[in-house]
């Protein structure tokens, strides 16, 4: 990583999506901006680290990739000139979900997320860190599920899946944890991106293990028997209700 010269007002407004700001907002960003110089495969950041900084693609195309619990590295996206990314450094949990490298030379502006929402809307970050929270967490959920079920056989995308449901929609039940919807094998099929047919085969092996039990039409999964399931092998804590470990977190990290 190079610094290299600072970005100007007309740089910026060349961008497509920075055309329609003010000339005002474009100077008062084009002087919060630090400008970088990354060399092809050098990282930007990593999954994990602490989100300091927001960035806009300058020059090049840079990669978001994501872990899945097998510690499995797999593309998610390429990012274009022009695009704004780092967007954690902008909400209430300041933590990048995902690993950005160069994927070719890169350059790209780095600024503070503080001042980026001061330039763009003249408001404390805690407010639209709020905001944001409110609008835009679910995406942000969705997306972890998805890396965190990348390159994983069925069974563990579908340990995945139950993971969260249980936390978000599971009850404390004497045997484990109540699914108190009425889930289809085809609504958990759609979910993981699976057939039918599949899921209830794995359904089966997992209820003659005694992982998961079925009442009428109600699951109940049973926590330490599915922590001992080998596919990705998470921590009995994430399939209780409310649990206070993250899903994300806790189906991500093995080290």
């Amino acid at each position: 990583m190079i610094r290299v010269n600072q970005v100007d007002t007309d740089t910026l407004s060349r961008l497509p999506r920075f055309a329609n700001l003010s000339r005002a907002k474009l100077g008062r960003l084009a002087a919060a901006i630090s400008v970088w110089r990354f060399h092809r495969r050098e990282r930007i950041y990593a999954q994990g680290e602490t989100a300091r900084s927001l960035y806009i693609l300058l020059q090049g195309v840079a990669k978001l990739s994501g872990y899945n619990k097998d510690r499995q590295l797999a593309l998610m996206a390429l990012i274009p000139p022009g695009e704004v990314f780092g967007i954690s450094a902008l909400t209430l949990d300041p933590v990048h979900q995902f690993q950005c490298d160069a994927f070719t030379e890169c350059v790209a502006a780095r600024i503070d997320p503080q001042q980026f929402v001061d330039a763009m809307l003249g408001v404390p970050l805690i407010d639209f860190q709020t905001v944001l929270a409110m609008v835009a967490s679910r995406s942000r959920e969705i997306m972890a599920r998805y890396s965190a079920m990348l390159r994983l056989p069925v069974r563990g995308r579908l340990l995945t899946a139950f993971a969260e449901l249980s936390a978000k929609l599971g009850t404390e039940h004497e045997r484990g944890t109540l699914l108190n919807i009425p889930l289809t094998h085809q609504d958990l099929a759609d979910l993981i991106g699976a057939t039918r047919p599949i899921i209830s085969l794995q359904l089966k092996d997992l209820e003659h293990e005694g992982a998961v039990i079925r009442e009428r039409h109600r699951l109940i999964l049973v926590p330490e028997k599915l922590a001992n399931e080998g596919a990705i092998d998470p921590p009995p804590a994430v399939f209780l209700p409310s649990s206070a470990v993250g899903i994300s977190e806790a189906l991500l990290s093995s080290e």
